[in-house]
């Protein structure tokens, strides 16, 4: 169920940034980096669960839009961390409506007591998933 339940969002949220070039992976991606939920690639990828090479794609990708940059260590250029562009922080911000809105239309279907439940629930089974699959997460992102 929480597969359809992404899949039904992504293609909804994808129509609506479609009209500003975006799509909901390159949005999430922008608010992983800005929250400071990923500051690196391979952050990233885990995050997303994307394979590497897709998350090297993505973030080709918005850097080429100049919403995204690569800020190498100057000590060790091998280490690279993800910043938002100020172009990439006025568009996570001016599209975050086109994301939040539908999201916000199907959870209005539940009370507040309800929707804290399944929010708390949610975490609840995020945390044990993480826990249980850890090794494997390590594993599909090269740490």
């Amino acid at each position: 169920m929480i597969r359809r339940i992404d899949k039904t969002m992504t293609v909804w949220i994808d129509d609506r940034l479609a009209a500003h070039g975006l799509s909901y992976s390159q949005w999430v991606a922008l608010k992983l980096v800005a929250d400071g939920y990923a500051s690196n690639p391979g952050m990233l990828a885990r995050d997303l669960g994307y394979s590497t090479g897709a998350v090297t794609r993505l973030i080709d990708g918005l850097e080429q839009r100049g919403l995204m940059a690569r800020d190498r260590a100057a000590g060790d250029r091998r280490v690279v961390s993800l910043v938002l562009t100020d172009e990439g922080a006025a568009q996570l911000n001016a599209l975050a409506p086109e994301v939040l809105d539908p999201w916000n239309d199907v959870l209005e279907e539940f009370n507040d007591d309800e929707g804290e439940l399944l929010v708390g629930l949610l975490n609840r089974l995020l945390k044990a998933a993480e826990r249980k699959a850890a090794g494997a997460l390590n594993e599909a992102v090269g740490a």
